[in-house]
């Protein structure tokens, strides 16, 4: 389904009766919310799983030349699709750029949610010079986007070291593959808008904390292995979960380790 909200028209895709425990999903950098549609069928024989894709990514598209590819705004129009879907309190899960999403949330607007699950995430960077030189950094990635061509943007993208697991993981083509849909355009937008480098530096909220957080990571990512832990110690209420035999993409890598995960945050 198509929902307005702020100046963009956002793809939803949902799973499940509407009437069921909602669970709110937000995927990572160049993907959409199709990307849960393995963990979402599983999980919707008794929850209605809502799956946007964000703006700058999927099928959702600007209404306006004022449309604002920001973390604030982007987190005002997740809420406006969830709002549009239910009422009722969700589970928050988001993995990557959609979990620095869902932290953002999760700490902006607590009376909407009533647990979340970080997957693969960050507070983002505490210093303005750390800020600065990572908005440089996606500024770069943002200009191949606009100028080279796609599939050599995908190709190095996921030749990264972060990727190496998940390169190996019989999805993996299949997945890179469906990426060649996307817009590089637009998601130079929001690496503009909600890159590390732009979003809120959120560590500092992290002590208000006042939901239930699991911060989940595979134990082949051991940059966040590290972060997990460190944003486990920092916020309240929280737990640590190192999944094993995995590493970045941990809701393709772990599906079985993080839709357990997800049900136990249900029940």
């Amino acid at each position: 389904m198509t929902v307005l909200a702020h100046n963009f028209s956002v793809q939803v895709h949902t799973f499940g009766k509407p009437e069921a425990a909602p669970f709110l999903m937000l995927h990572g950098f160049l993907g959409s919310g199709e990307d849960w549609s393995a963990l979402a069928e599983t999980l919707s024989s008794d929850c209605f799983c809502i799956a946007p894709d964000i703006p700058g990514h999927g099928a959702t598209q600007p209404q306006s030349a004022f449309a604002e590819y920001t973390m604030e705004n982007v987190a005002r129009v997740i809420i406006a699709c969830l709002d549009a879907l239910t009422s009722q309190k969700a589970i928050l899960c988001g993995y990557s750029m959609g979990a620095r999403l869902a932290l953002y949330l999760a700490l902006s607007y607590p009376d909407r949610f009533q647990s979340v699950c970080i997957l693969s995430g960050t507070a983002g960077l505490r210093t303005e010079e750390e800020r600065l030189a990572r908005r440089k950094h996606d500024e770069t990635l943002a200009v191949r986007l606009d100028t080279e061509p796609f599939s050599e943007f995908l190709t190095f993208w996921y030749n990264q070291a972060l990727f190496a697991s998940f390169r190996s993981h019989p999805t993996f083509s299949q997945i890179v593959s469906k990426r060649s849909s996307a817009s590089p355009h637009e998601a130079a937008k929001s690496l503009r808008g909600m890159g590390t480098g732009s979003q809120p530096n959120l560590w500092g909220e992290l002590p208000q904390n006042t939901l239930p957080i699991t911060f989940a990571a595979g134990e082949f990512d051991a940059k966040f292995v590290a972060l997990a832990r460190e944003l486990h110690d920092f916020t309240p209420h929280s737990r640590l979960l190192c999944i094993p035999g995995a590493g970045h993409v941990l809701h393709h890598e772990a599906r079985e380790t993080v839709i357990r995960e997800l049900k136990t945050l249900h029940s």
